[in-house]
């Protein structure tokens, strides 16, 4: 039994070892060819920031709008809805 499980042995491989080979040709380096001059880039970054800050604002904006109606319609669950008070059940024993 002993022969069996080491002829049957597998080599383990993790997760990690079983993704893209380097040395493939599909998968090779990255290249940049087009070269971007620091004036670009930091014309870039500017639009990358505002962009973002713009994202932000109307996430900030939508977020705090859904909290406050939230908010108003448990306050108006809470204490303003007036409840008529349940009338009893009666049974019918013959």
């Amino acid at each position: 039994m002993i022969q069996t499980l080491k002829n049957n042995r597998r080599d383990r491989i993790t997760k990690f070892d079983k993704g893209v080979d380097e040395a493939s040709p599909m998968y090779g380096k990255f290249v940049d060819h087009k070269k971007m001059s620091p004036e670009a880039f930091a014309d870039f970054q500017q639009k990358l920031k505002e962009t973002n800050r713009k994202n932000r604002r109307r996430l900030f904006i939508t977020f705090g709008t859904v909290m406050v109606v939230i908010i108003a319609i448990i306050i108006y669950f809470l204490f303003f809805l007036e409840l008529e008070p349940a009338k009893p059940i009666k049974f019918k024993m013959k």
